[in-house]
């Protein structure tokens, strides 16, 4: 069996390359014990593992797809960053070591990558679990898209020919449900120091500026207007993408929105692009992961233009022929 591990910015979702899975949420993640954790993947999925690939946070250690245990500081450049820090994700990945698994982990996209160089005048473009994401969509048979991911947060990447080109970080452009980059008004109380920059990104994004936690928490019209924006920056977004897709010689590529919402948000997106936009389910992530822990393990090199280290390689061969 494969296992996929998609680190997400709610829940950490397990599959495998069929789309068997369970996600446990990051903060009920953090109560767990190691043990718990891999006692939690066999009795949902099974217990022979042929190899795991998952995703840790930011993801900008790495520029290749690495053994786990070649992950200097757990494939981070550092340990804090933008981003909720509550602990599930941490408690999954040392999870993972200690069940003895074979396991690589992804990279994310950024400065280091082998991606559009204009678009390395930001550092980061987008964690681990998009690649997952990226080559679940590969895989249905589609090799020039664009995804947006728009949750609690929006990221979204340009894939063409089948390899990443490029992405827009969560702290960069689009604003999320929660989290959004630091707009002048954020800039200023971080200089005022009333917050850290890392606070004002995670309350950065659409509800908290309307004074609520969850689009469950909203009025109706409120939560209509909260979807509005979301859906209206989406589109703004993958438009901004589109113009890399086109430079690089391919002017009509797929588009697909992913995150929870993406069902809500999806008919407006293609109103506003005047073009069809198809949703991708929550688990898709994580079977993406799958599908790359399986195809690594069969051989291939790389991953979407991505690298696989050679230390993987040489892993995978020993185990193909015992």
């Amino acid at each position: 069996m494969f296992l996929g591990i998609d680190h997400g910015t709610t829940a950490i979702r397990f599959s495998t390359p069929e789309g068997r899975g369970f996600e446990i949420p990051r903060r009920e993640a953090a109560k767990i014990s190691s043990e718990g954790i891999v006692r939690l993947v066999e009795e949902n999925l099974g217990s022979e593992i042929g190899l795991a690939a998952l995703s840790y946070s930011m993801g900008d250690g790495l520029a290749r797809v690495t053994r786990i245990e070649d992950a200097p500081n757990r494939g981070l450049r550092q340990q804090d960053g933008a981003g909720l820090h509550v602990g599930g994700g941490t408690r999954v990945f040392d999870a993972i070591i200690s069940s003895g698994w074979p396991a690589v982990i992804l990279p994310g996209i950024h400065r280091g990558s082998d991606v559009d160089s204009r678009l390395k005048v930001f550092s980061h473009g987008m964690s681990p679990e998009k690649v997952g994401l990226a080559y679940f969509v590969l895989k249905k048979g589609r090799e020039n898209f664009i995804v947006c991911d728009a949750s609690s947060n929006t990221v979204t990447f340009a894939v063409h020919r089948g390899r990443i080109v490029g992405a827009l970080d969560a702290s960069i452009f689009a604003p999320g449900l929660l989290q959004g980059p630091l707009d002048v008004d954020a800039i200023r109380a971080v200089d005022a120091g009333k917050m850290t920059a890392n606070e004002a990104f995670n309350f950065g994004g659409i509800l908290p500026k309307l004074g609520y936690a969850s689009l469950a928490e909203c009025p109706e019209d409120l939560r209509s207007f909260a979807l509005e924006s979301l859906g209206l920056f989406a589109a703004m977004e993958i438009s901004a993408m589109k113009i890399i897709m086109r430079d690089v010689g391919e002017p009509s590529p797929a588009i697909l929105v992913a995150g929870d919402p993406s069902e809500k948000i999806r008919s407006r997106i293609s109103a506003l692009l005047e073009e069809d936009v198809l949703a991708l389910g929550k688990l898709d992530a994580a079977v993406g992961c799958a599908m790359v822990a399986e195809d690594v393990f069969y051989g291939a090199g790389s991953i979407l233009g991505i690298e696989v280290d050679e230390r993987v390689m040489t892993a995978t061969r020993k185990a193909g022929s015992c």
